[in-house]
């Protein structure tokens, strides 16, 4: 950083101490942050984990159905089956955390879609069709999941680049600034003591001399 010029005054002095001050508050608030941020992306990790393994079983589990559908339907069956009314399966919204847009999904609130036709239905094929829309709210949540685990992160990378700065930075010129000045103004001092010494010590040897001559005269 560029230095700065210092005017060796109580002012300037008291100016650096108030800044001191402040930025180990700013410090302290950020590392605060900090720790805060980490925590919480570390309890997010291990949920998005737990929905990943849930989510590989849902992928088995619907690939499975669908394996069981092509058997009793065949592929041609299937494809010219009458569409199912898909469900809204979730409901996007976002939370501030920490100044943070963390997205959040909770179940949808819609009624459920009307039954597809008794002659178009099998056991095979609801199987098919419950297990993929499982697996694609389990996605949902999961990419969620995944973009709030981005934001905090980032933001973590910001604080952490902002607490370095003070902590490494602007700490060490601002303790270096005042070691300066607290040793100019130490030496002002000393040297103005001096003075005082030496003007008080001047008029007893002019007094001594004065004597000293009164008595050479006097003889």
């Amino acid at each position: 950083m560029a230095q700065r010029e210092l005017a060796p005054t109580r002012i300037a002095l008291l100016e650096l101490l108030e800044e001191r001050g402040s930025a180990r508050e700013g410090y302290a608030l950020l590392d605060e942050k900090r720790t805060l941020l980490a925590a919480r992306m570390l309890a997010l990790l291990a949920r998005h984990a737990a929905a990943c393994r849930d989510w590989r079983a849902a992928l088995d589990a619907a690939e499975r159905a669908l394996a069981a559908a092509l058997d009793r339907h065949g592929v041609r069956e299937l494809e010219w089956a009458p569409e199912d009314p898909v469900p809204a399966l979730a409901a996007l919204h976002e939370q501030r955390v920490l100044g943070v847009r963390v997205p959040q999904v909770t179940p949808a609130t819609e009624p459920p879609p009307a039954s597809v036709p008794p002659d178009a239905a099998s056991p095979e094929r609801a199987a098919a069709r419950e297990a993929y829309r499982r697996l694609l709210e389990l996605a949902l949540a999961l990419a969620a999941s995944e973009c709030a685990l981005w934001r905090l992160a980032d933001e973590y990378q910001r604080t952490e680049r902002r607490a370095g700065a003070i902590e490494h930075l602007l700490l060490p010129e601002l303790e270096r600034d005042i070691a300066v000045i607290e040793a100019a103004l130490e030496a002002i001092e000393q040297e103005e003591a001096l003075r005082v010494r030496r003007a008080r010590a001047a008029p007893r040897a002019g007094a001594g001399a004065l004597e000293s001559g009164g008595t050479y005269a006097g003889r």
